[in-house]
């Protein structure tokens, strides 16, 4: 792994800019108006949080919170104090040189941070997962460049609830940023990346090509590969701009394996656009099935993109379109997250909103930062509400001294400590980032309430925060 200078990791981070901050004027909703639930969904102030001081660029994607394992077993802890392990991508400095891009973290109050036990590779300064190549200095390499050849990181890290405990899927950002263009890694091509791990996430596939792979771009072998990116290959030439499938994170849907027909993994995600097509400033979707044939062996995951009012289009090279109604009038949507609320009995999806001023068509700067969730009540049908406001999460954009743009908000990862993993209840946090998506941020935290407008049914099985302890449904 080439050891980043600063600026190049700087520089690495001009990608959010490019992806969040993106426009579109907000046209009338084909699809029918849909009944959102009565609740009242809102948030406390900022509270900051401490971990080690070589870390820098917490968070850089979004955030999976999990239950600690046993490195024996690969189970819950049982017994106080209960921890949690935070899959997240940054840096961390060794030696004076930064390392990313996936790292493991422990807490057990939720606020006080160290490097989980057990994982990490000291040759890559305690990150789990890493590109062949990283930064847009080094395009001298010789042989094919991958499809994450200058940048990996996760996403989400999910268990595969068709295998035994331990066989993880990491759903990440995979960019490529060579030949080199002047705009650094403000500039490339992105797609979204699948790995595995049969060891409860201590060891991930090396970016090494397996035989008979050495010049395919989408694929190390069946444990890494490319699962959603964009029609063609990326030129020859260095790119003018961030094309890809961006900034995703996962869900598989444990409570529909009827109505799905089978167990799936939605990944949400930003299109930022493509050779010759703008990008929508929408939130995407795409799918995967899992299989749960006995005895099956695991396979490379074959995604499906939503679009047209259905699953029709390839994950490798389809087409694209939104799913979520629109948030404003001149907006942008990005950093989503999918969530089963048991107290609801709803699927919620929490993203971010930027809101535009606009003096002039060409001549935009972004205001708020603001969240937003929609409510469904089938994934595979993906019928989405009218995204609603999260009450005290809208911050305006602030300059540093610098000129630097300053936001408080991006990145949203909401757990409910408790909750199944990927399940909400009717309280919990939501781990956020505050600081200058191009450089250094502050990793800060916020609580939660969702309120019903009306007494709403809990499960028999379920504790009072909502979260059902029942196995899943269907």
């Amino acid at each position: 792994m080439r050891q980043a200078a600063e600026p190049d990791a700087t520089e690495r981070l001009l990608r959010h800019v490019v992806a969040i901050v993106v426009l579109a004027l907000s046209l009338a909703w084909a699809q029918p108006s849909r009944a959102a639930p009565d609740i009242t969904f809102s948030l406390s102030s900022d509270e900051p949080l401490t971990y080690p001081a070589s870390i820098h660029y917490l968070p850089d994607e979004h955030t999976t919170i999990v239950g600690a394992r046993d490195p024996r077993l690969d189970l819950p802890t049982r017994g106080p104090p209960a921890t949690y392990d935070f899959w997240v991508a940054m840096a961390n400095e060794v030696g004076g040189a930064r390392h990313g891009d996936a790292f493991v973290l422990q807490t057990s109050d939720f606020h006080n941070f160290r490097f989980a036990p057990g994982f990490g590779d000291a040759h890559h300064g305690g990150a789990v997962f890493w590109s062949p190549h990283p930064g847009s200095g080094n395009c001298s390499y010789p042989g094919v460049t991958h499809f994450d050849e200058q940048y990996a990181a996760p996403g989400s890290v999910l268990q595969d609830p068709t295998l035994p405990p331990g066989n993880l899927i990491m759903i990440y950002e995979a960019e490529i940023h060579c030949p080199a263009a002047p705009a650094g890694m403000a500039a490339g091509w992105v797609s979204i990346g699948v790995a595995r791990s049969s060891d409860g996430g201590r060891t991930w596939p090396a970016p090494v090509s397996g035989p008979g792979l050495e010049r395919d771009w989408l694929a190390y072998g069946d444990d890494r590969y490319a699962g959603v990116t964009l029609p063609g290959s990326p030129p020859a030439q260095g790119l003018d701009s961030f094309y890809g499938d961006s900034l995703p994170s996962a869900f598989i849907d444990d409570m529909d394996r009827v109505g799905s027909g089978g167990v799936y993994i939605y990944t949400p995600y930003q299109f930022t656009g493509s050779p010759g097509v703008r990008a929508d400033a929408r939130i995407h979707i795409a799918r995967a099935r899992l299989d749960t044939r006995p005895g099956a062996l695991r396979q490379r995951l074959h995604f499906m993109k939503w679009y047209a009012g259905g699953w029709t289009q390839e994950g490798r090279g389809g087409l694209e379109e939104g799913v979520v109604p629109p948030c404003g009038a001149i907006y942008g949507e990005g950093g989503a997250q999918i969530s089963y609320n048991d107290a609801l009995r709803r699927y919620m999806m929490t993203f971010v909103c930027t809101t535009y001023r606009c003096p002039t068509a060409n001549n935009c700067e972004p205001i708020n930062l603001s969240l937003y969730y929609s409510t469904a009540t089938s994934l595979a049908a993906q019928d989405w509400t009218r995204p609603q406001l999260i009450e005290n999460s809208t911050r305006p954009y602030r300059t540093a001294p610098n000129g630097a743009k300053i936001i408080d908000g991006g990145y949203p990862s909401f757990v409910s400590p408790g909750c199944r993993p990927g399940h909400l209840g009717l309280t919990g946090m939501v781990f956020l980032l505050d600081g200058d998506p191009l450089g250094e941020r502050r990793f800060v935290v916020r609580s939660f309430t969702i309120r019903p407008g009306r007494p709403i049914a809990m499960d028999g099985a379920g504790s009072s925060n909502g979260c059902s302890t029942a196995g899943a449904h269907g």
